[in-house]
């Protein structure tokens, strides 16, 4: 799959910036490599080479954008940042704190780009009446990823709570089928860990925790209850995670070595690249839970400040690009995401993205559109990495819950 993916990648990267680079050429530094991902950035990018400007690719993949970020900081502690970067979670917010990218709050104002966003986006890319980053998309984390003959041809229904997800593990296993596949990378077993949170106690048992960081709800019952249900899902996992990268997981999905996937809905640009259909081949479907919630993350692009002209306009292209409606709608019914703007009509989206828009409306309405933790959009980096180590150990060893919820609170209370 990543040989696949990086062949992809390259055969894309050739003819776009070929095409035109009169008017100036833009680095972008991000970390999509998958073989969907790459195909809707290219859509960015044609946009781009139409009004004349070139694009230099510089892919980092891994560790859910961790690699990129790192290589960003090499980037600027050299003095030679790139002209743009994908950022994720607090990331834009802290660059731009740091003095380091550009503010397009003129354009913005002008296009009505603040009003385009929800309230809960807005948090991420604007400050102080500043817009540092133009969102492209959102993805929701919390759905689970299933193929439909496996589930049909074992009397297999979408369950409604998690008891009854992890009761599916026997009949699977009896038939040869990975209940859930996932890697061993802490970020993929932490997307299970947040949809529990929120899932299993509410969403305002999951602000309480992974935002407000209240020591009580970190070592409290509740958050005892969270990693005894992780543990019961750590069975229906494969002993031959260790290593897999999460589009071989949503591979495994596709080909029926696996039932599930808990995942973002960029797994679901891997089915779509692949030919196969919603409701015929594979389905979606939020995991369950009495009170549901919409765990949003957004892939937003920063420009970095420069004295160069050329690079200048580059950004500026790059930046309406972005937040072009028509450039928003291809990109996500690549992706697998939903548009950043909440003014796309959903016309032509499939329904697991059309259930997408429905749950993102509701949960606005109800207080339940809540920041992903896993990627950095709930806690600032120095506490999310605190939930990532733990999360990440106790999936892998025989960690009790109660030395989890123990090594948790303590983890916190020392990065405050």
């Amino acid at each position: 799959m990543k040989l696949k993916s990086a062949l992809f990648a390259s055969v894309l990267a050739l003819p776009v910036p070929a095409m035109a680079q009169d008017k100036g050429t833009i680095e972008v530094l991000h970390h999509w490599v998958s073989e969907s991902e790459v195909a809707a950035l290219n859509v960015v990018r044609e946009k781009l080479a139409a009004e004349g400007f070139g694009w230099e690719d510089s892919a980092v993949g891994g560790m859910s954008g961790a690699n990129a970020t790192q290589a960003l900081r090499t980037r600027l502690a050299s003095g030679n940042p790139p002209g743009a970067m994908q950022f994720l979670g607090y990331e834009g917010q802290n660059w731009f704190a740091e003095g380091v990218v550009r503010d397009f709050a003129d354009v913005a104002t002008a296009e009505g780009w603040f009003d385009a966003i929800a309230p809960q986006v807005r948090d991420f890319v604007t400050k102080d009446g500043a817009f540092f980053a133009m969102p492209i998309n959102m993805h929701r984390q919390n759905w689970v990823w299933a193929n439909k003959k496996v589930f049909d041809e074992h009397g297999l229904t979408v369950p409604g709570t998690w008891d009854e997800l992890i009761a599916m593990g026997p009949v699977l296993k009896e038939a040869g089928i990975v209940p859930l596949a996932t890697g061993d990378e802490a970020w993929q077993i932490q997307l299970i860990f947040d949809a529990l949170v929120a899932d299993l106690h509410g969403p305002d048992f999951y602000r309480r925790s992974v935002v407000e960081l209240d020591p009580e709800a970190l070592s409290g019952p509740e958050m005892i209850d969270v990693f005894d249900t992780l543990r019961q899902v750590r069975g229906l996992v494969d002993d031959g995670f260790v290593g897999r990268d999460w589009a071989v997981a949503t591979g495994m999905v596709a080909s029926g070595e696996a039932a599930m996937q808990v995942h973002g809905d960029w797994a679901k640009g891997e089915f779509l690249a692949q030919g196969l259909t919603e409701g015929e081949d594979f389905l979606c479907f939020a995991t369950p839970s009495e009170t549901p919630s919409f765990l949003f993350l957004i892939d937003s692009f920063g420009a970095f400040k420069t004295s160069d002209a050329a690079t200048t306009a580059a950004q500026d292209a790059l930046a309406m690009a972005t937040m072009d409606p028509q450039v928003q709608r291809e990109f996500n019914m690549i992706k697998g995401s939903i548009p950043a703007r909440s003014d796309v009509s959903v016309d032509g989206f499939d329904a697991c993205a059309i259930k997408g828009f429905e749950d993102r409306a509701a949960a606005v309405e109800s207080g339940a559109m809540l920041g992903a933790l896993t990627h950095g959009f709930a806690s600032q980096p120095q506490f999310a990495g605190v939930f990532g180590d733990v999360v990440g150990q106790f999936f892998v060893t025989d960690m009790t819950s109660q030395q989890a919820v123990e090594m948790l609170a303590s983890g916190i209370a020392n990065a405050m």
